[in-house]
């Protein structure tokens, strides 16, 4: 005789947090209930599961929307990040995240986090690098990042 109940937590072997399983009576009364790692799947509870997974879909849909809007917006700009430099084009530092985020909310007006920045390696002379914009998991947007000589 199996019982259902909707997991709290991912139990090993069993699922995956907010599924609904059935379990053995005795394994759901003695462990996953005292345990707080699974409450009973009565009908109200799974309606308000269900209801709260198409919440989730909905918001992840709209976030992935805005993060395609942006990409559209920033996919093929360029920046212009200056820098100290020697007279043989190498920086004195490295140019970071920070400053090219910081360079695309200035000179594009779109506020961008410096986590979603990701370099390949550290920028450290002048010149042209295309640096790529981690929006969403699924969505990357191409920059043309100049760094020039500071005045």
């Amino acid at each position: 005789m199996d019982r259902k109940v909707i997991l709290l937590a991912d139990v090993k072997g069993v699922g995956h947090k907010n599924d609904v399983v059935g379990v053995s009576v005795g394994y759901a009364a003695n462990y996953l209930l005292p345990q707080h790692l699974a409450i009973d799947a009565t009908s109200e509870r799974v309606a308000a599961l269900s209801k709260h997974k198409m919440a989730v879909s909905q918001e992840k849909d709209i976030v992935l929307a805005r993060a395609q809007d942006l990409a559209a917006k920033l996919t093929g700009q360029s920046v212009t990040v200056r820098a100290k430099a020697t007279p043989q084009g190498k920086l004195y530092g490295a140019i970071t995240p920070d400053e090219i985020a910081a360079a695309i909310g200035s000179q594009l007006g779109v506020a961008v986090e410096k986590r979603t920045v990701s370099t390949d390696e550290p920028i450290k002379a002048l010149g042209v690098y295309a640096i790529a914009l981690r929006l969403s998991p699924q969505v990357t947007a191409l920059v043309s990042v100049t760094v020039a000589e500071a005045v």
